[in-house]
């Protein structure tokens, strides 16, 4: 064997190796990286549903606290739409019912605290999210008219209106009353 076929058959045989080993080496790191990425984006979100919860569970606590004080009705009010608020872009993330559940109780605590206009706003972000559902009491009242009445009450004096509310008797019947007292 010429030293010449030995040097063309080492460096066939370089050549070849380093052929069959660059074809085991990945060529980019994009799929890695997309990987992390998921991971990431997975542990952020799972993140913000332990922080809603968490702030949920906190404003329960503080509407259980609050008794007879208005300030602490409001205190839990303003938690529940800190709640709510502190899910930016992640609304799929959080049970609907779950977050309709959350906005009712803002929107009746701040109604307790004595902060109408924010539970109005309120109650207009619930009618966003919840997209023509709605909650009912265990009387079937509805919450959306039984908050609409307290809140428009004196905006839209209609017994014929207020009749054919879904909303609890006994507001109605406190609203009559009071529209009673106002005319005579």
């Amino acid at each position: 064997m010429t030293p010449l076929n030995s040097k063309l058959r080492n460096l066939a045989f370089t050549v070849l190796a380093s052929v069959a080993l660059a074809a085991c080496q990945p060529l980019t790191t994009s799929g890695s990286s997309s990987a992390v990425d998921y991971r990431y984006e997975r542990f952020t979100e799972i993140q913000e549903t332990a922080n809603y919860n968490q702030c949920r569970k906190t404003a329960f606590s503080l509407d259980r606290e609050a008794g007879f004080d208005n300030s602490k009705f409001l205190a839990s009010a303003k938690k529940f739409e800190k709640c709510e608020l502190s899910i930016s872009g992640g609304e799929s993330l959080i049970d609907k019912e779950t977050r309709l559940k959350t906005i009712a109780m803002g929107v009746q605590n701040f109604i307790k605290g004595g902060d109408l206009t924010s539970a109005r706003r309120m109650l207009e972000h619930f009618k966003t999210v919840a997209d023509g559902h709605d909650l009912y009491y265990t009387d079937s009242a509805s919450f959306v008219d039984s908050m609409s009445v307290l809140l428009n009450a004196s905006q839209d004096k209609s017994s014929i209106k207020l009749a054919s509310q879904n909303a609890k008797g006994a507001i109605k019947d406190e609203i009559r009353r009071v529209w009673y007292w106002q005319a005579n």
